[in-house]
């Protein structure tokens, strides 16, 4: 039966993780703004040469000022502000939500049992009868450990229903993640199909690109009412950081990691929108593994791949705010592998 008091015996160790991505395709992260880009179209020579992307929202989508500049309206990116020497400075970023949901939906594919996928999702406005199928199936799904759905709820969190009379777990996963803003210069300006955007404003630390999108109607095989747009993504050759933390790891979290490390280098695992066209792949350009483990707590089955840090020629720096309490333990990158075995309890 599965035990969401994930921490009644404490905490006794953690795993950090740290992942360096690099995008192999453009990326996509949309967070449903508009920004406006303008350009001169009152004679056909000068189209595409003066294009400029403002940091705001158009008026209106295609109008047409009195010296002939069109203003149109682009879907924008992910991105956030920091202060820097007193000034709100822009930057573009994935968002970690962005990284886990995608980490958690490929998990729940390839571990949850079949008779079990569609399952698990809370119904809505099927009544009561509805609710107790659903609830059945939560139960049965967490009782039995070979149906994968155990380790995900341990790993990514357990939300039911804890309305009074009902005995149904619910638990924060183990497993918390964090990125990095995008590490490249944008040199002011945006690739737009051979020519360059002037982007003087908004964020400056990622290389991106304007594209054209007209979907199909799936039915006419036409283009879609109101499908054609523009939206920015950035560019392939970008990088950007992960960390990742996993209070009182199992083996089968390594197995995990092995796993989601294989189908991002191949592609299978995309982040952000648009994967279907090819958008989305990023590869894991630097990696690096540390176990902190208390001294008293039962090490891992797999624990002979870790070195112990008296072993470790890279140390850490001595500010580490576990260092001298807890042991240290660092898992060469070509050791990871080995744990993929142990996800097979769960399947």
């Amino acid at each position: 039966m599965y035990d969401h008091r994930l921490y009644a015996k404490g905490v006794h160790s953690i795993l950090l993780v740290e992942w360096s991505l690099q995008c192999q395709t453009p990326l996509l992260i949309r967070n449903g703004k508009t920004l406006v880009y303008s350009e001169n179209t009152e004679r056909a020579k000068t189209r595409g040469r003066d294009l400029t992307l403002q940091w705001q929202k158009a008026a209106k989508d295609g109008q047409k000022n009195n010296d002939g500049i069109t203003e149109a309206e682009v879907a924008g990116l992910a991105y956030g502000y920091v202060i820097e020497d007193g000034q709100v400075v822009p930057y573009h970023f994935v968002p970690a939500s962005s990284v886990r949901g995608a980490l958690r939906s490929w998990t729940l594919r390839h571990l949850l049992h079949p008779d079990l996928r569609g399952k698990l999702i809370p119904p809505v406005g099927q009544g009561e009868a509805g609710e107790k199928v659903y609830l059945a199936d939560l139960r049965r799904a967490l009782e039995n450990r070979r149906y994968g759905y155990a380790l995900v709820a341990s790993l990514f969190g357990l939300a039911t229903d804890t309305r009074p009379g009902e005995d149904l777990p619910a638990n924060a996963g183990r497993l918390t993640v964090e990125t990095d803003c995008f590490a490249g210069v944008a040199a002011g300006e945006i690739g737009a199909g051979g020519v360059k955007m002037g982007a003087a404003e908004g964020p400056q630390n990622a290389r991106r690109q304007l594209r054209v999108r007209n979907p199909l109607d799936r039915i006419t095989h036409g283009s879609k009412d109101k499908g054609l747009h523009h939206f920015l993504e950035i560019c392939r050759g970008e990088t950007f950081a992960v960390r990742m933390a996993i209070v009182n790891p199992l083996d089968a979290d390594m197995g995990l990691l092995s796993l989601w490390q294989r189908e991002l280098d191949e592609g299978l695992l995309r982040l952000g929108a648009l994967a279907s066209i090819g958008r989305g792949r990023v590869a894991i350009d630097r990696q690096h593994y540390t176990l902190w483990k208390e001294p008293t707590a039962l090490p891992l089955a797999g624990m002979a791949h870790f070195q112990p840090d008296a072993a470790v020629a890279h140390q850490a720096e001595d500010e580490d705010a576990l260092a001298g309490i807890w042991q240290r333990y660092r898992l060469p990158n070509e050791k990871l592998v080995e744990f993929r075995p142990y996800v097979e309890a769960y399947v």
